[in-house]
């Protein structure tokens, strides 16, 4: 096992790839909302259409991502700053203050996002201290808009 050490000089390394900045979202079986701010994401395959994501095991919404059958990817523009660091707080009122609509299988999207992907799962891989989850892409829609990155530990921006 690695020390914290290590395991902090081996994020700090990961910190310097940049990545953009996601909320990913589901809906319990009762259409309770969740959502969670990941940089996580990755496409997988353009046929079939197939991202991931991943989730950690410690996620306070952990269960509700692994027993969802839908989820969407909201990929957050620059002026969405504020949506990401909400998201990143472990709260299960966190839909309390947002605007949403509602995909057609009852998902959270987030309004004016850069990029939305709207998903049925299609598998779940248990990764070390994470779980991958794959989701086939069922409707995917963009805007034309500078992204939110995070880049060694921080926001950053294109221009």
């Amino acid at each position: 096992m690695a020390s914290m050490d290590e395991m902090k000089k081996f994020r700090q390394c990961l910190s310097k790839f940049a990545t953009g900045v996601t909320v990913v979202t589901c809906a319990s079986g009762d259409g309770r909302p969740y959502g969670i701010t990941a940089n996580s994401f990755s496409s997988v395959s353009l046929e079939p259409r197939l991202i991931l994501w991943n989730v950690a095991k410690v996620s306070n919404s952990l269960q509700a991502f692994l027993d969802a059958k839908y989820f969407a990817i909201n990929i957050l523009a620059t002026d969405q700053r504020e949506l990401s660091s909400h998201f990143a707080k472990s709260d299960h009122t966190l839909f309390d203050d947002i605007e949403i609509d509602r995909s057609g299988q009852n998902v959270p999207l987030i309004p004016d996002s850069l990029a939305c992907f709207e998903c049925r799962t299609s598998q779940i891989h248990d990764c070390g201290d994470h779980y991958i989850i794959i989701g086939e892409v069922l409707k995917f829609r963009s805007t034309e808009a500078d992204p939110l990155l995070f880049f060694n530990g921080q926001y950053a921006a294109i221009r």
